[in-house]
């Protein structure tokens, strides 16, 4: 069966980073005009979405651009679960 990119997907099952309990990935990806796999992934803690990554020129090999997606959403979790998340974190008047 031939792999379709023809259009972005709202959720594709493809992608699978390793998440803990409670945590998702919302991926859309598609063709560019140029035939290169972009969209945008969303990480989301139960109701709060906690990341928004914007994929752009993955390559044309969907199995190999997923592969990215999935290495780069874990990583960006293991980055964000070593941090503290305690108190005040809006921009703040210099």
């Amino acid at each position: 069966m031939e792999d379709n990119n023809s259009e972005q997907q709202p959720k594709q099952a493809d992608a699978s980073p390793v998440l803990p309990p409670g945590w998702r990935l919302e991926l859309k990806i598609g063709p560019d005009a140029e035939g290169e796999l972009s969209g945008v992934a969303e990480v989301w803690q139960g109701r709060v979405m906690r990341c928004r990554l914007v994929i752009t020129r993955y390559g044309q090999d969907r199995k190999a651009s997923i592969a990215r997606v999935n290495a780069r959403v874990e990583y960006w979790l293991s980055e964000w679960l070593a941090r503290p998340h305690r108190g005040d974190t809006d921009f703040t008047e210099l």
